[in-house]
């Protein structure tokens, strides 16, 4: 009897770890929409660290899941970040110029346009989608305050023919 008590104890320590890891860093998220095409496409299921919101570990470049407020309420939306706080970040009519040197997009599709010529304010990012004629992203929405990101994708798991790193 004792026996079978510490192997389901076992069992149960296990479960749980297995628990906090993947509730920590391999967070499943199924993608809606087609703002980051071409690096994602709408249904794709892809994996994001939890981990990362709560060390604040965010860089230009990541692609991060965050909560969005409007007046449908809350959504969860998926970009990338191009700029961080202290940056200054302007919409040129041949790109994105951030801290006077354009950025080489190779990830971005369409033709980005819009009025942004600011310095992103403390604790917060500029993020954009990759699609840029079709996102609703930080030229439209602002920038997105540290505490509403949620993470970082970094896996995709769906559809199996693109299974890997993004």
């Amino acid at each position: 009897m004792q026996e079978s008590i510490q192997e389901w104890g076992k069992a149960i320590l296990r479960a749980a770890i297995i628990i906090v890891v993947l509730f920590f860093f391999c967070w499943p998220m199924r993608l809606m929409g087609s703002s980051m095409e071409p690096t994602m496409g709408d249904g794709e299921i892809v994996l994001m660290n939890r981990f990362a919101a709560l060390q604040g570990n965010y860089e230009k470049g990541d692609i991060v899941m965050f909560h969005y407020y409007d007046a449908d309420g809350s959504k969860t939306v998926v970009k990338r970040i191009i700029a961080t706080e202290g940056d200054t970040i302007r919409i040129l009519e041949d790109g994105v110029e951030v801290n006077g040197e354009l950025l080489q997009e190779d990830y971005a599709d369409g033709v980005t346009d819009g009025l942004v010529d600011m310095t992103v304010p403390q604790d917060t990012v500029f993020v954009m989608g990759d699609n840029r004629q079709s996102s609703y992203d930080s030229r439209n929405m602002g920038v997105i305050s540290c505490e509403d990101l949620k993470g970082k994708v970094f896996f995709r798991i769906y559809p199996f023919h693109e299974f890997g790193k993004i």
